[in-house]
């Protein structure tokens, strides 16, 4: 081994050149194994010890960029979460004044909806409520191709059972015109006589179901509504003062007569008439009497008032 700083031999072992006075460093032979074995016999922990202060340092003096500021990161995005929240607030706020709108302002010129409404109100027994709806909905479909008489079906019942007797009468007959002039069924047709002879008994309109029944120009159909025909009775004998005994007879074409001598109206309850009426007593008697057909409906009643006043032999 020679000084590096003279060149001079140096003997083994030795730790200065005697010629020059350097101080000689031994340094040992590197062998990699040793190094590995080093580093095997040291614990992870004590490395990562070790290299703990420095890493905190360089990551101090290390200059922090967005992505490195958690706190920040974190308060940006929920700024960004909150305007997207309120976007989406007022966003659906006014789809829903919108929608809300938009129903309430075409509802009242949808005629499935008018129909429907007045339908259900006339079934629940809300007449009055029902009607505009029904009104309405035959509005908005007068002059349409392929109308129907719903409408008109529902407002004669609610016309009728609001004491709107001519009104009801007239809403069957125009459902029925219609029927005429779009399609013509008979069996439509049919149903919709059925009907109108319901609503004039409803209504107490009873002496127009034989004009109604003679003016229908369908004989299947005339021939169907024969049943329904009824009329108020007639008597044989004028109401008035009498000075003698009364033989009352009573006549209808169509159904049972049913009459009362107290005042009272009468019903199919009341006493049947089957023979004459005799009065043989004086004082006031008011007749009333009543014709039920077959079909249960009941004639417009018949009143009469009759006072006997017998003179004394002189």
């Amino acid at each position: 081994m020679k000084c590096p700083n003279c060149g001079k031999e140096l003997k083994t072992g030795q730790l200065y050149c005697e010629n020059c006075g350097y101080e000689i460093q031994i340094v040992p032979d590197y062998d990699p194994l040793d190094e590995l074995l080093i580093g095997q016999d040291e614990p992870a922990e004590k490395l990562v010890s070790e290299q703990e202060p420095a890493l905190k340092e360089e990551k101090r003096n290390r200059p922090r960029d967005k992505e490195e500021n958690p706190r920040g990161t974190e308060k940006k995005h929920m700024g960004l979460r909150k305007k997207w929240l309120l976007c989406s607030g007022g966003l659906l706020l006014c789809a829903a004044v919108f929608g809300f709108s938009y129903f309430f302002t075409t509802r009242d010129n949808n005629y499935s909806y008018q129909l429907r409404r007045g339908r259900a109100l006339t079934e629940d027994g809300k007449y009055e409520e029902a009607i505009p709806y029904l009104e309405h909905a035959q509005a908005l479909q007068e002059g349409m191709e392929g109308a129907g008489t719903e409408p008109l079906e529902y407002l004669a019942y609610a016309y009728a059972y609001t004491g709107e007797n001519e009104l009801a009468a007239a809403a069957m007959e125009s459902a029925i015109e219609m029927e005429e002039a779009a399609r013509g069924d008979n069996y439509n047709l049919s149903e919709l006589y059925r009907k109108y002879m319901e609503v004039l008994n409803l209504t107490g309109q009873t002496e127009q179901i034989s004009r109604v029944i003679e003016e229908c120009s369908y004989p299947d159909i005339r021939e169907a509504l024969l049943p329904y025909r009824i009329e108020k009775p007639a008597c044989s004998v004028q109401e008035g003062t009498y000075s003698y005994y009364l033989r009352l007879e009573l006549s209808a074409e169509y159904g049972t007569i049913y009459y009362t001598l107290d005042g009272s109206m009468p019903t199919a309850e009341s006493t049947p008439y089957e023979k004459p009426i005799e009065l043989r007593e004086e004082g006031e008697t008011l007749l009333s009497a009543v014709a039920v057909n077959e079909m249960g409906m009941v004639s417009d009643p018949l009143v009469l008032v009759y006072k006997l006043e017998f003179q004394e032999d002189s």
